[in-house]
């Protein structure tokens, strides 16, 4: 070996133990310095939010998956009160202001699959507004 990788290879391992000491050194000096709370300190509980009882959008007429004989069917569902229902067909789009919490429509089907799609927009910005898909086959029956 030539004398010069020698001490190459010397002087890299003596700046490899260096940097360990100082890392070594490092670590246990903030293991020392960290904060430490007065015995006599009590955590509260986090404050809950009263204002957070959602309400969802529930559609209760037509079931999903469901199939009829006629070409219309009536929506109905449960939202927050005052809130603005748009029910989107394949046929039309139907806008309902519920000022009750529960809405309902009569929405026009096309032969053979419709997908509505129901979403609810709560009055102000506190909540979030929602959307729900339903499928309902209509069949003629001749």
């Amino acid at each position: 070996m030539k004398k010069e990788v020698g001490i190459a290879i010397f002087f890299g391992v003596l700046l490899g133990l260096i940097v360990a000491v100082v890392i070594i050194s490092r670590i246990r000096l903030l293991e020392n310095q960290k904060v430490k709370l007065p015995s006599n300190v009590q955590i509260s509980p986090a404050v809950k939010n009263l204002n957070s009882q959602v309400q969802t959008l529930e559609v209760t007429e037509p079931k999903d998956q469901a199939v009829v004989s006629k070409n219309s069917v009536k929506v109905k569902g449960k939202t927050v009160k005052g809130s603005l229902v748009i029910i989107q067909t394949p046929i039309k789009d139907i806008v309902v202001n519920s000022k009750e919490e529960s809405f309902s429509a009569d929405v026009p089907l096309a032969l053979g699959e419709n997908i509505i799609t129901i979403a609810s927009y709560p009055k102000g910005s506190q909540q979030r507004s929602q959307e729900k898909v339903v499928k309902v086959y209509y069949l003629d029956e001749q």
